[in-house]
């Protein structure tokens, strides 16, 4: 979820009427020492107007009532007539917050839920030192151009597929590849270093963990394959709609606990046509970096659908079924 801000941007010394308008795209989650972007645009009246610079950095927000960081002396910003700019601001290495907290500009305020990193040093492909049990404790935040996903696992259902993607996750093995075929009410696809749909990762394959427990509805992640069932690699999918005819073919690992929005923009991206009402996206939809977090202390308090509405409590999930 992308929270929208829309609020006048009051300047000290410029009246009211003279001074443009903002609108705020905040983040719904940052993680702990990594980017926390806000995007910025101002639009100024039929006057114009110009804007301290220090406006446009961290300076501007507050985080629980205190500035996110010291105003510098950054040159004014000029804005000519009805003009509109956007600034792309990164608060993560001003933020010091550890927990929720509540993101104000001007009158203005959103809630940024916070969760922790991962620590350094894990091995999840090593089953000694992390037990399937262990693998629950894990999430991974996918920061793409389009907004954020987050997503949980199934460990239970697919213990091999779940530590092959956090592995993935964990090593940067994800960062900036793009999402290459995408289809509205199917899917979005992604995980090829190479973004052609033809690459993988080096010639490690997993074994299938086909399940019947779990469908290929809106929000589920799957891994990608060829035609060998023990064929998938790193690419994975994101389901944007029910396709009953994947179920028992393809290995359920995951669901989304909240981005759907990022999920949709994604899905309906324009491009030139694939298969099976698929396209390649004319804009690259990239996955900027995913990242590995705790699952925090109140999962059932993030979980939210598509619609927006809380998720009721996950289930236990059953042991993995043979194909």
């Amino acid at each position: 979820m992308i929270s929208t801000l829309v609020c006048a941007f009051v300047l000290s010394l410029v009246p009211a009427a003279e001074a443009p308008k903002a609108a705020l795209v905040a983040p719904d989650v940052c993680v702990v020492g990594g980017r926390c972007e806000v995007k910025l645009t101002l639009t100024a009246p039929a006057e114009g107007a110009s804007v301290p610079g220090w406006q446009v950095t961290p300076a501007g927000f507050t985080v629980d009532g205190q500035a996110c960081a010291a105003q510098g002396d950054q040159p004014a910003v000029a804005l000519a007539a009805n003009e509109s700019k956007t600034f792309a601001i990164d608060l993560g290495p001003a933020l010091k917050a550890t927990k929720d907290f509540e993101l104000a500009f001007g009158d203005q305020k959103a809630t940024v839920r916070v969760l922790e990193p991962a620590a350094k040093g894990l091995k999840f492909l090593d089953e000694a030192a992390m037990p399937v049990g262990e693998l629950e404790k894990y999430w991974v935040v996918l920061d793409t151009v389009r907004g954020q996903m987050v997503a949980e696992f199934y460990p239970a259902i697919a213990p091999n597929h779940v530590r092959n993607f956090l592995e993935l996750s964990y090593t940067g093995f994800y960062d900036g590849t793009i999402f290459h075929r995408v289809g509205r009410g199917f899917m979005i696809q992604g995980g090829d270093p190479d973004g052609t749909g033809m690459g993988g990762n080096g010639t490690k394959r997993l074994k299938a963990e086909f399940t019947r427990y779990k469908k290929h509805v809106k929000g589920i992640l799957s891994m990608a394959r060829s035609g060998h069932p023990d064929s998938a690699s790193s690419q994975f999918f994101v389901m944007h709609g029910a396709s009953p005819g994947l179920d028992g073919a393809y290995s359920i690992f995951g669901n989304l606990v909240r981005g759907y929005a990022a999920l949709d923009a994604i899905a309906n991206s324009k491009g030139t046509a694939i298969d099976a009402g698929t396209v390649r996206p004319a804009e690259q939809q990239v996955l900027v970096k995913a990242t590995v977090v705790k699952i925090p202390a109140n999962p059932d308090d993030w979980r939210q659908g598509p619609d927006g509405k809380p998720l009721p409590k996950a289930e236990p999930t059953p042991a993995p079924q043979s194909k």
